[in-house]
């Protein structure tokens, strides 16, 4: 049995033909079809059914489980490898491995109807607009301007991290929505203990974490977003707390802002940074909110209302339950 991995790719060059190389165990393929670009990578498997896909009914329910990513994690590699080589080389601009297509090929008789689905697609889900622009939207971006005059760069920042994050780039969005707040909170000071000394001190920032982590906590629904906070906190040996939270962004803003052995395995597995992505997402959210809300506000009456918030926050996330 042949196990085989497809992805689009787009880059400024031409095909002529499907283009082929082979490097054992692997053949590769450039090739066209329906006027767009695909790549191929296609090996042998012995012990196929240990990890093909499977098809069981439960509780009445009939469940899919896909192809073992181990089996092919190799090949994915070789996608990310030929991505970032091939940019140079003929100019590879994105090969869409978020959008990878699974298939099972049979070499022999036998082998036929051994798997029940021999491809497997992974559909990244595309938004829709939802929401009209009113006059007051507009209105009130343009009044913005008066009372928040630097707010487009933090909010720049937020763009390109949110454009980042739904092209499920979770390395790079994270870098983004933490340079909003470095540059909404940081004071300047780059060395990790200034900074979280700085980042620490403002109420905003507070309530925007106690914000996300009742949110993220509430709403979990099995996405393993508070788990993944709770775990984190856990191995550093902080709470899950406005402390905790600003130690464990940080912590990782220094090792995914340098190019060292311990952030590599990063670069070509964003999964892995999905939460931490998602929930740095979500306090930048909140804070392009109140930002917005407190704009119109006095010094005295916006801490008096955050303090509030933020007292409330605490009373429901620590008082009522266990850290």
């Amino acid at each position: 049995m042949r196990l085989q991995i497809c992805a689009e790719i787009e880059g400024l060059f031409l095909l002529k033909g499907e283009i082929i190389a082979k490097l054992y165990p692997y053949e590769f393929a450039l090739y066209e079809k329906d006027e767009k670009r695909f790549i191929s990578i296609t090996k042998s498997i012995k012990d196929y059914m240990k990890y093909a896909p499977k098809l069981y009914v439960k509780d009445g329910i009939t469940h899919i489980e896909a192809t073992k990513h181990e089996i092919y994690k190799d090949m994915e590699e070789w996608l990310y490898y030929i991505e970032a080589m091939g940019a140079f080389n003929f100019e590879i601009s994105k090969i869409h491995v978020d959008e990878l297509e699974v298939n099972w090929i049979y070499e022999t008789d036998d082998e036929k109807g051994q798997i029940p689905i021999t491809s497997l697609k992974r559909n990244k889900q595309e938004r829709k607009a939802e929401k009209y622009v009113a006059n007051s939207n507009l209105s009130n971006l343009v009044i913005f301007r008066r009372m928040l005059p630097e707010a487009h760069i933090p909010f720049s920042y937020y763009r390109q991290a949110k454009a980042f994050f739904d092209d499920s780039n979770y390395y790079f969005a994270f870098i983004n929505y933490f340079m909003m707040l470095e540059f909404c909170f940081a004071e300047g000071n780059f060395h990790k203990q200034k900074m979280t000394g700085s980042f620490l001190k403002s109420n905003l920032l507070k309530l925007c974490v106690l914000s996300a982590i009742s949110m993220i906590k509430e709403r979990d629904n099995n996405t393993g977003n508070y788990k993944w906070l709770l775990d984190e906190c856990k191995t550093r040996q902080k709470d899950v707390n406005f402390e905790g939270i600003v130690y464990v962004l940080i912590e990782y803003r220094g090792l995914l802002s340098h190019a060292t052995t311990r952030s590599k395995k990063y670069l070509f597995d964003d999964y892995k940074l999905r939460s931490l992505a998602f929930i740095t997402s979500l306090i930048c959210f909140l804070l392009c909110g109140y930002i917005q809300i407190y704009c119109s506000s006095s010094e005295e009456s916006k801490n008096k209302l955050m303090q509030e918030r933020i007292s409330k926050l605490e009373e429901e996330l620590y008082n009522n339950s266990p850290k």
